[in-house]
């Protein structure tokens, strides 16, 4: 269309190319938004109040229908860019709540190097990066010191036998004194994050939790 290069870049500016959602691929995504309109609705962002026997809790959705589908092709099938569009909407919802207003550290839950190998990315990272690009946060780490078995096909009672002593802080005098948001995919039973969350605690830290989604009991 364009033999002057000047003149090419110079029509991107004044009307640049439509951005597809990462979701559906073929709705349009409004400006400043991470997702098209209907993709937004179907995943329908609200803060849920976890009700958790210590520590506050927080999920943007609920484990059903397209938001399963979603972490289904984020986890098992390495779509990061829809991980960090979801990130995106959780900073939109969780910035308005009051009680993380003062949120000193975003803390991803990690995953052990082995499974990091396997799946290529840490989704709990992604989220945190789209996070932080509406959101902004330091960002504290952490490190899974044991190979732990999937919690999926395990008890209540075993997922936190599996989960004893399985992490690290990399940095533990920098969460003293800090509310410290932890930031996951998925709460079922909160075996993971309480293992995580009295980490934090136990160096005087303040943790939260944030997850995208919820299972319902």
């Amino acid at each position: 269309m364009f033999k002057n290069p000047w003149l090419k870049s110079l029509w991107e500016l004044m009307y640049p190319a439509p951005e597809f959602c990462p979701f559906c691929h073929t709705g349009i995504v409004p400006e400043g938004l991470p997702a098209c309109g209907a993709c937004t609705a179907r995943i329908s962002p609200s803060m849920h109040r976890l009700s958790l026997a210590r520590y506050q809790g927080f999920a943007v959705g609920v484990y059903d229908d397209y938001l399963q589908y979603l972490l289904h092709q984020i986890k098992y099938l390495n779509q990061y860019q829809p991980a960090v569009a979801l990130g995106k909407i959780m900073a939109l919802a969780a910035r308005e709540q009051p009680e993380l207003g003062s949120v000193d550290y975003f803390l991803p839950v990690p995953l052990h190097h082995q499974r990091l190998q396997q799946r290529g990315f840490n989704q709990a990272d992604a989220l945190a990066a789209g996070m932080n690009q509406v959101w902004p946060h330091r960002v504290c780490s952490a490190v899974r010191i044991k190979p732990t078995e999937f919690q999926s096909g395990l008890s209540p009672s075993e997922r936190v036998k599996n989960l004893r002593r399985a992490f690290m802080l990399t940095n533990p005098a920098a969460v003293r004194g800090k509310r410290v948001l932890i930031i996951d995919d998925i709460f079922t039973t909160g075996a993971t994050f309480y293992s995580l969350a009295d980490l934090v605690h136990s160096h005087r830290g303040e943790p939260l939790g944030l997850f995208l989604t919820y299972r319902r009991s």
